[in-house]
């Protein structure tokens, strides 16, 4: 690996990670760092530089993380593994998917359910699966040989293919279990995690991929990716671990659901949650990633929407001016879950939740359904009236970036 091609996964890397705490960190000494990191990757010397911590929210979960310098390789892996990838799965797995999404994966089980029932007019059932523990379970050696043989048969031979083979040998064979530092007390290990569900202590050192890590989060999808293939011809859609069969049979899709989990089991090492087994007629709805959904309707979650709630009455604690823009930044960031759902109501009832404190600087745009800024509140105005700029655009007809700055042109 060369420092030209180093440079550009740096900064393909950090397009979308600038403000984080690693990527700050590695910025201040950028060039002395990715020259040290090319010769770890050079000499195959680079160490795992894992942490990992416990978050409540929205539900107790151990995630593991890694430095700028393990980001920054598996970047560089996944810019040319992934349309790889991308080419050997279906169209009925929508995570971690350019094109793909959430949105997508509910619209297709709707289509679906539509299409078995024939316009709502014949009966139909929506059964559904869960897998336990899905990275926790994941079997390293299973996820390594798949990525090797897709490499080995795409990269004839060359540079590039060996160091895409360390890359994969060191991400995969990371052991958070021994490299990983916690950033969370063991007794929130001890007390919020279940049994089987880290990998930070985890006991057996052949399991458990790193929630949080971009490589695992295409490798799961890419696990599962066999299985999906044996789904074709069925109404089918999968987000993450989280599947829905559609069927018109109900006593038949339940003996072919069975039969794929034991198939599931014997040749991938998975189970399926045994709280989460569902079959229900389409007409009573369901859920599906964080959404409830009843015939052609798509409703916000109930934990979103208490989530949003509280999001608010923690703002109105602190209606202050410079904290504007992260204020706008985190209501519309739901209410742009909201518009998307049939969810008008809830949509009226968080607008009414706002501290009128807020409404001082910022006013509710019905059309875009979102919470602007007033005139002579937006970020751009506000950085002028603190830095004190003078904004003399049209002075001269200079309306060039010095004018626009308030410097003097030369």
């Amino acid at each position: 690996m060369d420092l030209e091609t180093i440079e550009k996964d740096y900064k393909h890397c950090r397009s979308n990670k600038r403000r984080s705490v690693d990527s700050v960190h590695f910025e201040l000494h950028w060039e002395r760092d990715l020259v040290r990191l090319l010769d770890d990757v050079n000499d195959r010397s680079l160490p795992a530089l894992l942490y990992s911590w416990i978050t409540r929210t929205p539900r107790d979960r151990e995630v593991n993380a890694c430095l700028m310098q393990m980001k920054i390789i598996q970047d560089h892996f996944d810019i040319r593994v992934r349309p790889l990838v991308e080419k050997e799965l279906t169209d009925r797995t929508f995570n971690n998917r350019k094109g793909f999404g959430p949105d997508q994966a509910i619209n297709r089980l709707l289509a679906d359910i539509y299409d078995v029932s024939q316009g709502f007019t014949r009966d139909c059932w929506v059964i559904s699966r869960d897998i336990s523990a899905f990275f926790p379970s994941a079997d390293l050696q299973h996820a390594y040989d798949d990525y090797r043989a897709l490499i080995e048969r795409s990269f004839p031979g060359g540079p590039d293919r060996e160091d895409l083979l360390w890359i994969l040998m060191r991400v995969v064979w990371a052991y958070p279990a021994v490299n990983s530092r916690p950033r969370s007390p063991r007794w929130m290990w001890e007390q919020y995690i279940a049994p089987g569900k880290s990998v930070v202590f985890a006991r057996d050192p052949a399991k458990g991929g790193a929630l949080g890590h971009q490589f695992w989060q295409v490798a799961m999808n890419y696990a599962l990716n066999e299985f999906d293939h044996r789904q074709a011809g069925m109404h089918y859609v999968r987000f993450v671990d989280d599947m829905r069969w559609v069927v018109e049979n109900k006593e038949a899709g339940l003996a072919y659901v069975a039969a794929e989990e034991a198939w599931l089991r014997e040749h991938l090492g998975y189970r399926m949650h045994p709280r989460k087994r569902q079959v229900q007629h389409y007409t009573k709805g369901g859920e599906f990633i964080s959404a409830r959904y009843r015939m052609d309707r798509i409703y916000v979650g109930k934990r979103t929407v208490r989530r949003a709630i509280a999001r608010i009455r923690q703002w109105n604690r602190h209606p202050q001016l410079h904290l504007l823009e992260h204020f706008l930044q985190s209501v519309n960031s739901y209410l742009g879950i909201f518009k998307r759902r049939n969810a008008y109501g809830i949509l009226r009832d968080f607008i009414e939740e706002v501290s009128p404190e807020w409404w001082r600087w910022c006013l509710y745009d019905d059309c875009r359904k979102a919470i602007v800024a007033k005139p002579g509140y937006t970020h751009n105005e506000l950085l002028l009236r603190k830095y004190n700029f003078k904004l003399n655009r049209y002075k001269n007809g200079n309306t060039g970036k010095n004018q626009r700055l308030g410097v003097a042109s030369a």
